[in-house]
């Protein structure tokens, strides 16, 4: 699983999350990928536990849980965009001092994965 396919699906589990349970296996294994580079550690952490609903929540209840899925999913938002930009910058850099063709493929990839990326995550009921 690469960075944005963990952060689509931790996108499409903070809009679900007032329609189905978001505490699947997929969105655990996006979060154990996330956990070890994702800084600060709080915001996964904090995603992490919003994954159950509470005791009794039902419909209007788990709009809570929505909003703060959505403050942890906007952190971890950010983080990957800059640490796609460091990527970049330090594959940019290797490459201007060994010219190697694999290095310009990786430098490609990152950029364009950025590209795909808006600068701000905005929420948008579905």
């Amino acid at each position: 699983m690469r960075l944005l396919e963990a952060l689509k699906i931790l996108e499409d589990a903070t809009l679900d999350s007032k329609k189905r349970d978001i505490n699947t296996l997929e969105v655990r294994q996006a979060l154990d990928l996330l956990d070890p580079i994702c800084q600060p550690k709080w915001r996964v952490a904090g995603f992490r536990s919003q994954l159950k609903p509470h005791a009794g929540q039902e419909g209007h209840q788990l709009e809570g849980q929505q909003q703060n899925l959505r403050v942890y999913f906007g952190g971890i938002y950010s983080f990957v965009r800059q640490l796609l930009a460091v990527r970049i910058n330090k594959l940019n850099y290797q490459y201007k001092k060994t010219n190697d063709p694999t290095v310009k493929v990786e430098l490609d990839r990152h950029t364009a994965e950025l590209e795909k990326l808006p600068e701000r995550w905005d929420f948008y009921v579905r």
